[in-house]
């Protein structure tokens, strides 16, 4: 019974932390650089530098 509960716990605990990642990810407007959430994709703003 203990350790029904300890795996329930712990079940619940990466769940949570998993979700946690996925909503940061999606919806974090601090870390996304560009208008489609990356920074070095085309559709960035961000003018690149042509390296010869």
């Amino acid at each position: 019974m203990i350790q029904e509960i300890i795996v329930l716990l712990i079940g619940l605990l990466v769940a949570l932390i998993v979700i946690y990642k996925i909503y940061g990810f999606f919806f974090s407007k601090n870390e996304q650089k560009g208008s489609c959430g990356c920074s070095n994709c085309g559709c960035s703003p961000k003018k690149r530098e042509v390296k010869y």
